[in-house]
């Protein structure tokens, strides 16, 4: 990614709180990267057999997606966030797949997270953690009480293969926020541990470590006015993660899009490291 992102930023909003939040965040992110600003809101109509239960419209609902955009709006002030107006809008759809399809043309989708618990979570899910499984593009997600001013570091997970999306992303917000970049990589485990077979691998642990360096290094050049530095740590990834991060970090991710359904049943250590950190995760999806 570049320091300008010409095709913008979207974030959704439904009146919330924690998306009067995220609208915060993403202004700020729109300024710092120029890059025009969406604030865009969803609804569905309501089942056919419950509307006249429940006492909800679709047009009820459709007021309601119009008034979380024009308090969206007016939370901005009239401010013209990367130096570009405010786009205002409300579609129709599920809130998940229309931002899920906006991220396939937009530089980064935004949305907030509530704070549920353990019971919602895995039998509700949400549509932070459905648009982070499902999303082609880059996606930002800020929790329930997280800062929303500029962060003190991005702290980005490498993996011991490619982690150039997350790389490209970490740097560039390093970048453009003007703060340290922190890459953070959680050791695997020695296969001889625990083995009678001389102790551990020092040159295996070594390969893994030159590898994770030389990934970092092809980033610093490009970014050279990043400073940046790496941290090894061993254990749970997610724990290790979590661990790191300071007051007012933001950290990066790498995962890969995958169906709507999968994501809610399948283990990643994005999918848990969104469902626990009290910081702004971006997931920068790894394509094919």
């Amino acid at each position: 990614m570049g320091s300008t992102w010409q095709r913008g930023i979207v974030v959704g909003v439904d009146g919330s709180p924690q998306s009067m939040a995220a609208v915060d965040w993403a202004a700020l992110t729109a300024d710092r990267h120029g890059a025009p600003l969406t604030v865009l809101s969803a609804y569905v109509s309501p089942p056919a057999n419950m509307a006249g239960t429940m006492g909800v419209s679709v047009e009820d609902l459709r007021e309601r997606a119009h008034d979380a955009v024009e308090r969206a709006a007016a939370r901005l002030d009239g401010a013209h966030p990367g130096s570009h107006p405010v786009d205002e809008q409300v579609v129709h759809g599920d809130p998940a797949h229309a931002l899920a399809q906006r991220s396939t043309s937009a530089d980064l989708v935004v949305v907030g997270r509530r704070g549920l618990g353990a019971l919602d979570r895995a039998v509700l899910g949400s549509v932070s953690s459905a648009l982070a499984a499902t999303a082609p593009g880059p996606v930002a997600v800020v929790p329930s009480g997280a800062a929303t001013g500029e962060p003190n570091r991005v702290l980005v997970a490498v993996s011991n293969d490619d982690a150039g999306p997350q790389l490209d992303l970490g740097f560039a917000e390093a970048n453009q926020r003007a703060c340290p970049l922190v890459a953070v990589h959680v050791m695997e485990p020695d296969p001889a541990a625990g083995l009678d077979f001389g102790g551990p691998d020092v040159d295996r642990q070594e390969a893994e470590r030159d590898g994770v360096q030389r990934q970092v290094s092809r980033w610093a050049e490009k970014y050279p006015s990043v400073r940046e530095h790496v941290v090894f740590a061993g254990g749970n990834p997610v724990d290790a993660l979590l661990d790191e991060l300071g007051p007012d970090d933001i950290v990066v991710l790498g995962g890969r899009p995958h169906s709507q359904t999968a994501g809610r049943l399948r283990y990643s250590v994005a999918d848990a490291v969104l469902r626990r950190s009290h910081h702004p995760v971006i997931i920068a999806h790894h394509q094919g």
